[in-house]
């Protein structure tokens, strides 16, 4: 595959003319997805190919070419989406070039219908199709326009013999040569088959929260920005909502009872003087770990959200609002006993940012000081980590500007998006160590199993030392 003259080309129609020479060769998925993520996106013009819109409830296609393999702009009005359909004997990618995508994969067994993983792909982001897909497109937006560039191979002359899946009747719909577009409302004279009742569609279940990824990767402000609005939703009922969950309230205990013991253990080396709460959110653990310790320390956080520090001052914290994500150590931010970082480590958006955080933990502590903190396992079966590593491969999140182990996700009855990053084991102890610390001890504490006890899988609770 040659790729100098690629990233130099300028529009989608030099692009397309050029193909035979410069599309990957040999031809086959893996190829195609890495020529296509070899582009420059940014710079190609694509505007004088666009179709028009000529019906603001369905989509608008432009075949561009046939040969080597099929080339499509798409125009999508706001709020428009295909139907659920199946790619049978054809693979390919898909690149966002204006406004949001919003991909909805879906598996079908024993006739039955679920949503298996939602992903959306902002200006560049690129969306992998490999053979056997079932999803849907939408245009996210309800008040602007999407485009989209879609190759496939083998390429599709027409949409003769396109499987449909109708969710709201289950009816499963093939479509024949004449269907202009993947829709479930054409006149009947557009399908070659309509077998009703085919499917039973199963809508989510009402889980606390869903894994949405988005591509490419967002810059770390803009996670940063995420993760503050999320909280931020929620801040006035965080600690409520927190207390609804049993499994939870069990982990987090355990994991307080354990800080606890810590900071017991080194008050009798040295009378803690003061401890510092990372990501100290509404203060609460906090203020329960300091009385459950019968000691007298001064607390003091640090959050990125107004509305949780507010409510960690009131409970006794000397907080500071500010980013973890390019913090420095402040002039009067030594010597501290113990910091914690509570269910916050895998909001921190990339390695860098992660060692960066432990390092200026290591400055601040005092000979004989501890960083504890717990982080999200990405061996865990019940968590979204095995999912996250699949997904970083199946999804080639890797090109996206993402590491493996990274996943976006939101509440089910929210609207914001959030950040999680799921750490390998062994990987966090190197990283640990490597920040400075002279010891690092890792406990897996149960969380969906097991919650609050050792266990063989679950969370990770971490003790790093500094002599």
């Amino acid at each position: 595959m040659t790729t100098d003259r690629t990233s130099m080309v300028n529009s989608l129609e030099s692009l397309v003319e050029d193909l035979a020479l410069q599309g990957p060769n040999p031809l086959n998925y893996e190829s195609l997805c890495a020529w296509v993520e070899s582009m420059d996106w940014n710079s190609m013009d694509w505007q004088p190919l666009l179709p028009s819109m000529d019906d603001p409830s369905d989509y608008a296609r432009n075949i561009l070419c046939l040969e080597p393999f099929e080339v499509v702009l798409i125009q999508w009005p706001p709020g428009v989406e295909s139907a659920v359909h199946h790619h049978k004997g054809f693979w390919g990618a898909v690149v966002c070039l204006q406004g949001t995508v919003e991909n909805v994969a879906f598996e079908l067994k024993q006739d039955q219908l679920r949503i298996s993983e939602i992903i959306h792909a902002t200006e560049r982001g690129i969306i992998a199709e490999p053979d056997g897909t079932l999803h849907k497109i939408k245009n996210a937006s309800d008040s602007e326009p999407l485009v989209t560039l879609h190759f496939y191979s083998p390429a599709l002359a027409d949409l003769d013999g396109l499987v449909l899946f109708d969710l709201p009747s289950g009816n499963r719909l093939t479509c024949n040569s004449l269907a202009p577009t993947a829709s479930v409302a054409l006149d009947r004279s557009f399908y070659r088959a309509v077998e009703p009742e085919a499917f039973e569609y199963i809508p989510p279940s009402d889980a606390s929260h869903f894994h949405c990824n988005i591509v490419p990767k967002p810059s770390p402000e803009a996670i940063e920005k995420m993760v503050s609005d999320y909280y931020a939703e929620h801040a006035s009922v965080y600690d409520v909502q927190d207390f609804q969950v049993l499994k939870r309230n069990r982990y987090t205990a355990a994991i307080d009872d354990r800080i606890v013991r810590c900071l017991r253990d080194l008050n009798t080396d040295q009378s803690i003087r003061k401890v510092m709460h990372f990501a100290c959110g509404t203060g609460r653990r906090a203020a329960s770990i300091r009385e459950l310790a019968a000691l007298s320390y001064q607390m003091h956080g640090v959050d990125l959200c107004q509305g949780m520090a507010d409510q960690a001052q009131e409970r006794g914290l000397q907080v500071e609002v500010a980013s973890l994500i390019d913090i420095d150590r402040r002039s009067n931010w030594d010597d501290f006993d113990a910091i914690t970082l509570l269910y916050a480590y895998g909001h921190l958006p990339t390695r860098k940012i992660r060692k960066q955080i432990l390092e200026t933990a290591y400055q601040m502590l005092r000979s004989g000081g501890q960083l504890i903190f717990d982080v999200f396992d990405a061996a865990d079966p019940s968590e979204w980590g095995p999912d996250a590593a699949r997904q970083f491969h199946d999804q080639r999140l890797g090109a996206q500007g993402y590491e493996i182990g990274d996943v976006f996700y939101k509440r089910s009855k929210g609207d914001e998006l959030a950040f999680m990053h799921y750490c390998d084991r062994k990987e966090l102890e190197k990283l640990v160590l490597q920040s400075g610390f002279d010891s690092v001890e890792m406990t897996t504490i149960g969380y969906d199993e097991n919650s609050g006890e050792e266990a063989e899988t679950g969370k990770l609770f971490v003790v790093a030392k500094k002599v």
